[in-house]
């Protein structure tokens, strides 16, 4: 798995081009629904961009049956919101396309005038295409927002500290590690996010996941129970 790491310019870069396509088809949604959680901030700056006062929520959660995945849509704005109204769907990214799909589906049920939908980043894996996206990965890769970041940093810290039987580990042996297996290029991640790889391992020692061990000048990190 290949991991990129994205900023804020990068995003408002990709909501403007969302923006400037809505415009470019004359279409002018009177509200956004923004799929929790990624779709909060893009949803949030285009309705900045195009104009729009109203900006509501709607979840859409997947399940792992035998053959496979089902997907639900949770926590929809009520009928009285949507209905007779034009619609813009906004989401992070299309990985396989099945949540804003989902979501276009069942907000087309609630008597909606027209419904559209956006994303920031279209992913080539995507089986749904949406109107607007501000930019096509023809690559797989696994992209992590700002909004997520430490989310996603601990997730990858975890996986490289516990599949290898090291107990000490300095900040850029940890670099090295996830850059071998997620393809994240540490000077890449530093201007991306300058010193917040520093600052997720200070929050994972505030909750307990890892410990910090100082030797004269040398600063080493390793998982709290093996400090204990």
């Amino acid at each position: 798995m290949r991991c990129v790491v994205t900023n804020w310019e990068y995003v408002e870069l990709l909501c403007r081009r969302v923006s400037e396509q809505v415009m470019e088809d004359y279409f002018d949604p009177e509200v956004i629904v923004a799929l929790a959680k990624g779709g909060w901030f893009a949803g949030r700056i285009i309705c900045d961009i195009l104009g729009i006062d109203e900006l509501v929520s709607v979840r859409v959660e997947h399940y792992s049956g035998l053959d496979e995945v089902e997907v639900r849509v949770r926590q929809l704005p009520s009928e009285e919101d949507l209905k007779g109204r034009r619609v813009l769907i906004v989401d992070d990214i299309a990985n396989t396309g099945m949540s804003i799909r989902a979501a276009r589906d069942r907000i087309e049920e609630m008597g909606v005038e027209e419904v559209k939908t956006a994303t920031l980043l279209l992913l080539s894996t995507s089986k749904y295409i949406p109107d607007y996206f501000g930019e096509c990965l023809e690559e797989w890769v696994w992209v992590i927002f700002p909004w997520n970041f430490v989310e996603e940093m601990v997730s990858l810290i975890r996986k490289v500290m516990e599949g290898e039987k090291k107990d000490l580990w300095t900040e850029w042996d940890i670099k090295r590690e996830i850059q071998r297996r997620f393809g994240l290029d540490p000077v890449q991640l530093e201007i991306s996010q300058p010193g917040r790889f520093s600052e997720v391992l200070r929050i994972m020692e505030r909750r307990g996941i890892l410990a910090r061990y100082k030797e004269g000048e040398r600063e080493y990190w390793c998982f709290r129970k093996v400090y204990e």
